[in-house]
């Protein structure tokens, strides 16, 4: 989990990600969709790893 602390929060375009924690099926997790409305990053429970919407300024 320390390796994994150390890993920027993956910025998403969407309100929901979809986290299977390795590109590679055999090293991965069961696929975790992940609500992103809160500010804080949201946690895959399954790897750690984190994620955060990307919010676009309309000025």
């Amino acid at each position: 989990m320390e390796l994994i602390s150390e890993v920027p929060p993956i910025k998403v375009e969407g309100r929901i990600a979809a986290c299977e924690g390795d590109e590679n099926p055999a090293l991965g997790h069961p696929i975790e969709f992940i609500c992103l409305d809160l500010k804080e990053p949201a946690i895959c429970k399954y790897c750690g790893l984190r994620y955060v919407q990307v919010h676009h300024d309309h000025h």
